[in-house]
This record gives C-alpha cells, structure tokens and sequence, in this order.
C-alpha cells in the first residue's frame, strides 16, 4: 500500500500559500531569488489552491499534495500549462515554463466516451 498523499509527505519545497479566489497575489517573500515561484491551481472540482514552489521541484510533488487533500486518485488527473498543454509529472516548473504568478489546470482525465460505432441502420434521421 503506498503511502498516504498528505501535505506532510509532500517534501520540501512545496507548500500551499492560500485557498480561495484571493484577487491579490501571494507575496513570495522567500523566492526573492527566483527559486520559489506561486502557482494557482484551478480545478473544475475544487476552490482555486495556491502553491508556492521551487523552480526544479518535479510537480509531481504537488499533484500529490492537492490529490490528498481533495481525497483525489493522482492519477486520474491531469495538469494543463497556460497554453493548455498537458504537463507530465515528472516535469518542473523551468521545463514546463512556468513564471511567478501562473495559473495551471487540473482536469479529471477521462478515457473512452465514444462507445462503439452505430450502424447506419439503427440511426435515427433527424
């Protein structure tokens, strides 16, 4: 069994800054350097989550402390950058191109839906 995705065994290097819809920015006072960054996580399912993060932390480590603190599987969900491409797990936030500030989405990823063909005969003219 592994073990439980909870913020304590997220690691270091990630944190939740906030929860809500806060129009103010979160101030990332120790990443003055540049090696923390916030990222707003929005979700189709759950409040909008804010994340302070290292640039070369694998977002890994933060799908598992958003999955476990929403009792979601990780994998049955899906990050998408700002541009709307999917991001994989093992990536950083300096490979993925990530800025301060940026907004990523997570999305239930769903496989199938399209069930199987309907012969012609058995469809219904509209």
């Amino acid at each position: 069994m592994p073990p439980s995705s909870s913020p304590a065994n997220a690691g270091p290097g990630v944190e939740e800054e906030a929860r809500g819809t806060a129009t103010a920015p979160v101030k990332s006072e120790a990443g003055a350097d540049g090696s923390l960054i916030n990222v707003k996580v929005q979700s189709q399912i759950a409040e909008d989550v804010f994340f302070r993060i290292k640039r070369n932390v694998e977002l890994r480590r933060l799908i598992d402390m958003y999955c476990g603190k929403h009792s979601l599987d990780p994998k049955a969900v899906r990050l998408l950058d700002p541009s709307g491409r999917f991001i994989r797990t093992a990536q950083t936030p300096d490979e993925v191109g990530l800025e301060d500030g940026d907004a990523i989405d997570l999305v239930l990823d769903q496989e199938g839906g399209g069930g199987a063909p309907v012969p012609a005969s058995q469809q219904s003219s509209a």
